[in-house]
C-alpha cells in the first residue's frame, strides 16, 4: 500500500511539473507593447500604438492585434496559424488574409503572409533570453504596392 501511495505522489508530481512546463513552454505568450523609441516602422501599413496578444497552445499560436493606422484610424485583427508553417487564418486585416509560422527555435519564429495568393510580407520574431522584448524584423511591399523594410521592438507587458 506504501508503495502505491509513492507512486501516485510521484506520478502527480510529474503532472504539475508537466502542466507548468506547459504553460511557460513559448515564450512568445502575452501581452506585448510596441516600443516606438525602438522601432523603425515603414510603409503604407505601418501600425503605431500596437497591443499583441498571443496565446500559444498544442503547437498553435492564436495573435489578437490592436492598433493605430498612420491615418489615426484604429485598426484591429487577429489570426491564429500552427507553428509547423502550415497556412492559418486571419480576420481583419486588410494587409494579409494567411499567415504561416514556422518554429525557428524556443524563442525564433519565422512568419510569410500572403494577401490572395501572393507574399505581402516575410519576418524573422525573436523574443530576448530574458523574455522582456520580442523584436520582429519584416520585409514586404505594402498595400500601395511599395517595398519596405521595419523593425518592431515590443516590451512584454
Amino acid at each position: 500500500m506504501h508503495g502505491v501511495r509513492q507512486l501516485r505522489n510521484v506520478a502527480l508530481a510529474v503532472f504539475v511539473f508537466s502542466v507548468g512546463l506547459l504553460a511557460a513552454e513559448s515564450p512568445f505568450a502575452g501581452t506585448w507593447k510596441m516600443n516606438a523609441d525602438k522601432s523603425k516602422l515603414a510603409g503604407a501599413d505601418a501600425l503605431q500604438n500596437v497591443t499583441a496578444q498571443y496565446e500559444v497552445t498544442g503547437g498553435t499560436l492564436k495573435a489578437t492585434v490592436q492598433g493605430t493606422s498612420t491615418q489615426g484610424q484604429p485598426v484591429n485583427f487577429n489570426y491564429e496559424a500552427k507553428l509547423d508553417g502550415t497556412p492559418g487564418t486571419s480576420n481583419g486585416s486588410d494587409a494579409f488574409d494567411t499567415i504561416t509560422l514556422q518554429r525557428v527555435s524556443t524563442h525564433v519564429l519565422k512568419a510569410t503572409a500572403k494577401k490572395g495568393g501572393k507574399v505581402v510580407y516575410t519576418d524573422r520574431r525573436v523574443v530576448s533570453k530574458d523574455g522582456k522584448t520580442l523584436t520582429i524584423s519584416r520585409s514586404g511591399t505594402d498595400t500601395q504596392g511599395k517595398p519596405f523594410r521595419e523593425t518592431m521592438v515590443f516590451d512584454k507587458q
